[in-house]
């Protein structure tokens, strides 16, 4: 089976980058971002809402079983929409709930209520938090503990290379068990790579590959430099540690979902098994997915 381990819906654009620059809906994919207009989604969603229903459609075209929801501060909690979404649709999706990490005040009582609200895991946005929130804060010892007693799972993007991969470790050390999927995997085309991969010696910790398309778009498809990086990790942790991710919608501003599959689902190097583990098997262990066989991609009115 394949399931996608990184990838964002929403129902509505309302975040900030850093806290101060606001991120709104401007139509037809674009948002802006303080002053700045960019393309922040497809185009097709002229609305600008990142609805399950839309990544559905892309699932069952491409063959995917299921995905996992990660959220952003830059587009603004979800967590209403999201447990919406599971009331519904809650055998396509696992999803991580975003408390606000900013207000250390308040962060067990928030975390707490996401998970009891349903949530089986949580999102931690690594990179934002850098110089304003240390990982490794006593006071949030009571949310890591808890997610690792009831085997929650902690999604984390660090910030780019090797700077709170410490923090971290203190962590790990305190809750060996602690479930976690890195996010980005890792940042590997900048400095300090592949520092984020050595939390992998941890049973439990695995890293996904959503947005590696975004860290070698230059190379356009089939992203060698992504590939080679893939090699890279496994040589070195395994293909058992390492998971697929889309980063849908963001990373469709210059690819299509098949191609941020089919890199490396047709690449002929990766043997066929570890094509399994990668691409679904670990992610359905990680987060309790029933295994199933793969579905079948549908094919386009272009190849026939």
């Amino acid at each position: 089976m394949i399931i996608d381990a990184h990838m964002h819906i929403w129902n509505r654009v309302h975040g900030a980058i850093n806290g101060e620059a606001p991120v709104r809906p401007l139509g037809s994919g674009m948002i802006s971002i303080g002053e700045k207009k960019v393309l922040g989604m497809p185009a097709v969603l002229s609305d600008c809402k990142a609805l399950a229903e839309h990544v559905i459609g892309e699932f069952d075209a491409c063959g995917v079983e299921a995905g996992v929801v990660v959220q952003e501060y830059m587009d603004g909690p979800q967590n209403d929409y999201l447990l919406s979404v599971l009331a519904e649709h809650g055998d396509r999706f696992f999803m991580h709930g975003l408390p606000n990490f900013f207000n250390l005040n308040n962060i067990v009582f928030e975390a707490e209520l996401l998970l009891n609200q349903g949530f089986r895991g949580l999102k931690v946005c690594g990179g934002h938090l850098l110089g304003k929130v240390h990982l490794d804060d006593p006071l949030l010892f009571p949310i890591w503990e808890r997610m690792e007693h009831q085997g929650h799972v902690l999604a984390v993007d660090f910030s780019e290379g090797e700077i709170q991969v410490p923090e971290f470790e203190i962590i790990m050390k305190r809750f060996p068990s602690l479930k976690v999927a890195i996010g980005h995997f890792g940042m590997p085309n900048r400095k300090g790579w592949p520092g984020q991969l050595n939390l992998c010696k941890y049973d439990n910790v695995y890293i996904e590959c959503g947005g590696i398309i975004w860290l070698y778009r230059s190379e356009g498809y089939p992203f060698q430099g992504a590939l080679e990086v893939i090699k890279r990790a496994a040589d070195k942790v395994g293909y058992n540690k390492l998971m697929w991710g889309s980063d849908w919608p963001r990373t469709m501003v210059d690819f299509t979902y098949r191609q941020s599959l089919e890199f490396i689902k047709n690449e002929p190097s990766i043997r066929e098994k570890d094509k399994e583990s990668f691409l679904g098997g670990n992610a359905a262990r990680l987060y309790g997915f029933n295994e199933t066989n793969t579905k079948p991609s549908v094919p386009l009115i272009t190849e026939g």
